[in-house]
C-alpha cells in the first residue's frame, strides 16, 4: 500500500522515498517525467497524454491531483471529459492538502490514482 507520508515545497516522501513530483496509479509510485513536461509545454503545470493514460488505468474510482501550493497545474477540459466518460471521479486539492486528503480516500476504501505537483 502506497503512503503519502508529508509534501513540502518541491518535495513529496512517498513509501520513505523523497521525490520531486509523483504520479500513484495503484501501489506504483512512478516519478513525473518533468524534462519530457519541459519541452512539450515548457512547463510543468500540464499533464502529459501519458500521464492521462496511467491515472485512467488501473480502474480508478477517484483521480485525485494535488495541482500545486498555489493551485498552478491545470487539469484540462480534455481529460476532464475522458475522466468523466469513465464515470470516474475527479478531485482537485491544493498541494499542502494532499496527504490528509489521500488518507481519508483510502480509509473508505477508494481505489485512488493520483499526479501530485509540488510547487506553483
Amino acid at each position: 500500500m502506497v503512503k503519502i507520508e508529508s509534501v513540502v515545497w518541491g518535495k513529496v516522501k512517498v513509501n520513505g522515498q523523497v521525490f520531486h513530483q509523483v504520479l500513484i496509479i495503484g501501489d506504483q509510485v512512478l516519478t513525473r517525467d518533468e524534462n519530457k513536461l519541459r519541452s512539450l509545454f515548457g512547463t510543468t503545470h500540464r499533464i502529459g497524454d501519458w500521464e492521462q493514460k496511467a491515472l485512467l488505468s488501473n480502474s480508478p474510482e477517484i483521480i485525485l491531483v494535488a495541482n500545486g501550493w498555489d493551485g498552478a497545474l491545470k487539469v484540462e477540459e480534455n481529460f476532464r471529459k475522458k475522466i468523466e466518460k469513465k464515470e470516474i471521479e475527479l478531485k482537485i486539492v491544493l498541494t499542502p492538502e494532499i496527504v490528509k486528503e489521500y488518507e481519508a480516500l483510502i480509509k473508505q476504501g477508494k481505489k485512488v490514482n493520483c499526479l501530485i505537483h509540488t510547487t506553483c
